[in-house]
């Protein structure tokens, strides 16, 4: 198991628990490697994770659902569900038509 999904999987059991005791507020979790060094951050805002890289950039977004994380990349690219595979993410709500002009 890589080392990215590592991290995902002890962050989201980390936020379910922490869910379930207080009400839910942004934070943002520094992440360092063994030497010390800053390798970014993990900001949460209620059930989604973004991972910021040293330089700012949102590199993953992570999104947890009861039994399952959805991994993304910021264009919106699944590129990993975690989890319970038989729950269903909700689709995005449809955009309207734009209305014709009538003539």
């Amino acid at each position: 198991m890589s080392s990215f999904i590592k991290i995902v999987l002890v962050f989201a059991s980390g936020f379910l628990l922490c869910q379930y005791t207080h009400e839910a507020e942004a934070q943002i979790v520094q992440m360092t490697n063994a030497q010390g060094y800053n390798v970014g951050s993990v900001q949460i805002n209620g059930n989604t994770a973004q991972f910021v890289n040293p330089m700012g950039v949102t590199t993953q977004i992570a999104t947890l659902y009861p039994g399952q994380v959805i991994i993304q990349t910021p264009s919106g690219v699944t590129t990993a569900v975690i989890g319970n595979t038989g729950y269903i993410v909700p689709p995005s709500p449809p955009t309207p038509m734009t209305p014709k002009i009538m003539q």
